[in-house]
């Protein structure tokens, strides 16, 4: 006997209506799907055209991809071992197309592309599970699929190349694929959600918190309906891929870079990048190693779509006791698992300020929302037509008044949201080209115009920080960079190896860069073997030393 036996008689005759029409809206999904795709990639040819904004963490995703393909030393492992793999993965046959379309690389239109498919693959992840699990009319599906592609935020990260929206097109797809299964119990369908949720882990840390969260929820789920053998087997097969993916990115990090967990404690992570104090704000510091203080902070971001704390609040009471509905304890449990890694880490005080680390909380909501509508549905049926039509329709505003709360909370500095002012310029058509907002603005220009100049100098260059000037320079050979096989022996000994050292300021996550750890006092003028040859104007403020003949 499956959990979908459990659910209520209204459910089942929904669901079956739902399997009668499901190639209509599977095809209808799709042409949803194909529309969103190119809704966004329209929109990513007007940030990079039209506002000059680029993302600066998409194109250095973006780089490693160049790097695997173009550097002085093509290899996989180019692709690097502190952020997830799969977006500069996916990634790679655009960046191929470099030599004939230098855009792909140097406007990071490859990961744009790349978001913008993975966005629309939310979008249809999204229809599937309103029509077949958390059934709603037509038109209200139709409405809260706008709601869901529209939202300025959902909008903007499925244009601008970054991973955030890659991973909710993950959330997505494993949500959907184990409601099925919790309501049909069709094994190749939860397959399919442990799959996507190896493929999150792909995108982002946080799937191991969430996959953990669901696997709870299966059990809670299946706890008194099914034997304890039927939620063990069904917990294993839902974990077993991320489990394997997580595994093989251990040993690769332990084979290659000679220690298992580099990608957490690596000179270059997370924990060392908010180390030197740069992302830290009095909201994040009122948060340290405080309980309450970090839960706060985190529920703050359900105004990035506030009914999530309505449809929070009412999918509570369907967790537990008799009403317990499998439907409401996954979004409940995931709910809370994607959230669960910044909460760690906001205590820890190592989060960044960025808006976007909660944006899941956007889907989340939407599906809550969606979920209270599904519930209520059998008391409009035993109402008027207009007394239904009313309900509809309050419901619809609800739901598409979040995403316009979505702009709203965007705008307010106490949420830490440099996204604000990037929806702002697209609202009023204002370049972003010279402020903080363009990846190029640290005064990296000069130094490719000078590299360009020099073709026969040849660089060594940390891509930490340095990755803005490599992608956009004439000859990347030029540069041994730190993915070459022999970048650290050259750090140490570059006599008659490499004309000069690019170094940035030492200042902020830039005292991490590879040059300034290895030789401190050169920035201040205490290393003896090397000659200033240039200094460049910017906030990074690169320099540019000569390696004499004195060098070691």
């Amino acid at each position: 006997m499956s959990v979908a036996s459990t659910l209520d008689q209204s459910s089942h005759r929904i669901s079956t209506t739902s399997q009668a029409a499901k190639p209509r809206a599977s095809r209808e999904g799709l042409w949803l799907a194909i529309v969103s795709f190119f809704v966004y990639a329209g929109a990513a040819v007007y940030l990079v055209y039209g506002m000059h904004y680029m993302a600066g963490d998409a194109l250095s995703r973006v780089a490693n991809a160049y790097y695997v393909l173009f550097s002085r030393d093509p290899h996989l492992g180019a692709i690097g071992f502190v952020w997830n793999p799969l977006p500069s993965v996916l990634e790679l046959p655009l960046v191929a197309l470099r030599p004939l379309f230098p855009s792909v690389v140097t406007h990071g239109l490859a990961g744009s592309a790349v978001s913008a498919a993975l966005g629309a693959i939310a979008v249809y992840h999204l229809y599937h599970i309103l029509s077949k699990t958390i059934v709603v009319p037509r038109t209200i599906r139709l409405v809260i699929i706008s709601a869901f592609a529209l939202n300025p935020m959902v909008v903007l990260y499925s244009a601008n190349g970054m991973s955030d929206m890659m991973w909710i097109a993950c959330i997505l797809g494993t949500y959907s694929g184990l409601l099925d299964f919790l309501q049909d119990g069709q094994l190749r369908r939860l397959v399919s959600a442990g799959l996507w949720l190896a493929a999150g882990f792909g995108m982002r840390y946080e799937a191991i918190p969430f996959g953990f969260m669901l696997i709870l929820a299966i059990a809670v789920a299946m706890w008194g309906r099914e034997s304890a053998s039927k939620w063990h087997g069904a917990a294993i097969i839902f974990g077993a891929p991320v489990v394997f993916a997580s595994g093989v990115w251990i040993y690769f990090n332990w084979l290659i870079m000679k220690n298992p967990l580099y990608f957490l404690n690596s000179s270059y992570g997370n924990l060392a990048q908010t180390s030197t104090g740069a992302y830290m704000t009095p909201a994040i510091a009122a948060a340290d190693h405080h309980l309450l203080g970090s839960l706060i902070y985190v529920l703050r971001f359900g105004e990035l779509y506030w009914p999530i704390y309505i449809g929070m609040a009412f999918a509570l009471w369907f967790c537990f006791g008799k009403r317990r509905d499998p439907r409401a304890i996954v979004l409940v449990f995931g709910t809370i698992g994607t959230e669960l890694l910044e909460f760690a880490l906001l205590y820890k005080g190592s989060l960044g300020e960025w808006d976007r680390y909660f944006m899941e909380f956007i889907p989340n909501g939407i599906l809550l929302m969606a979920f209270l509508i599904f519930k209520t549905r059998s008391m409009w049926a035993l109402r008027r037509s207009l007394w239904k039509f009313a309900m509809l329709a309050f419901m619809g505003i609800i739901v598409i008044s979040g995403s316009v709360g979505t702009v709203v909370a965007l705008q307010q500095t106490s949420l830490g949201s440099p996204d604000g002012r990037v929806i702002d310029a697209a609202y009023h058509h204002q370049s972003l080209k010279g402020t903080i907002q363009d990846p190029f603005y640290g005064g990296s220009s000069n130094v490719v115009s000078y590299a360009n100049q020099h073709p026969h100098m040849t660089i060594l260059a940390d891509t930490f920080i340095d990755w803005p000037v490599v992608i956009r320079a004439r000859h990347l050979n030029q540069f041994t960079i730190t993915s070459d096989y022999q970048f650290n022996s050259i750090l140490y000994n570059p006599r008659g190896r490499v004309t000069a050292f690019l170094v940035p300021r030492p200042y902020q996550v830039a005292q991490l860069d590879a040059i300034n750890r290895a030789w401190p006092g050169l920035w201040a003028g205490h290393v003896p073997w090397v000659k200033l040859i240039k200094q460049f104007p910017g906030t990074i403020q690169y320099r540019l030393y000569k390696i004499l003949p004195s060098a070691p």
